[in-house]
This record gives structure tokens, C-alpha cells and sequence, in this order.
């Protein structure tokens, strides 16, 4: 199964194999997406997200990928394990370290250094 959404404007896009995709899950999905948008507020262009359930495995059955299209180089993350919202969870961390490490927080892009301010402009 795959969706096509938008989020704030994204193309998004969610595959889910094996499996038929609830709306928690999409919701899940829709607020760690959202999340990151917190930590690079510069243009993104696609979110793909890939869920998979493999049948035949005993433990690590589920899969999550999420390649977030930046420009440059995309970030990408992924994991394995049992539980859906833990990898999501996981994956989106993932994602936010390398938006951090690549553009740095752009939260606080506007803020300016406290050191910058001349202690006497304040008096």
C-alpha cells in the first residue's frame, strides 16, 4: 500500500508492505515527520517512508526507513525491531542528528549570541 500526502507543502510519501497502515501509525509517522521540521526549517523536498512486515522472521519482523530529501545529499535512517512507534521514534532521531550535524539547529538560527550583545546597551 502507498500514500501520497503533503506535509506543509512536502511531497510525502508512505509505503507500507505487508501490512495494511492504520491511521495511528500514520499519525505517528505524520508527527515525528512534523517534528523534524523543528530542527531544519530550510526547504525540504520529499519525505519517503517505508514500513515493511516480514513475515517469516521470529523477532526484528518490522521494518523503517525514512529518507528525508534536503538539498545536497538526502539524510536517511533506519532500523529494525518489534514495535512501530519505537522505530519510528528511533529513526526520526536518527534523522535529526544528521539534519543537526549537517546544517546545525537552524531553531536557533535567529536568535543571535548572547556574546555578540554589549553589556552596556543594557544599563
Amino acid at each position: 500500500m502507498q500514500e501520497d500526502e503533503t506535509l506543509d507543502g512536502v511531497r510525502l510519501d508512505i509505503e507500507a508492505v505487508g501490512f495494511t497502515l492504520d491511521e495511528d501509525l500514520e499519525a505517528s509517522v505524520m508527527d515525528a515527520l512534523g517534528k523534524l521540521r523543528r530542527y531544519y526549517k530550510g526547504d525540504v523536498i520529499t519525505a519517503e517512508v517505508y514500513l515493511k512486515l516480514e513475515p517469516n522472521q521470529r523477532s526484528n519482523d518490522k521494518h523503517v526507513g525514512i529518507k528525508y530529501g534536503v538539498p545536497g545529499n538526502d539524510v536517511f535512517a533506519d532500523d529494525n525491531g518489534d514495535n512501530w512507534y519505537t522505530l519510528i521514534n528511533n529513526v526520526a532521531a536518527k534523522l535529526q542528528k544528521q539534519l543537526e550535524k549537517r546544517f546545525g539547529n537552524h531553531t536557533n538560527a535567529n536568535r543571535g549570541n548572547i556574546d555578540e550583545i554589549d553589556p552596556a546597551s543594557l544599563a
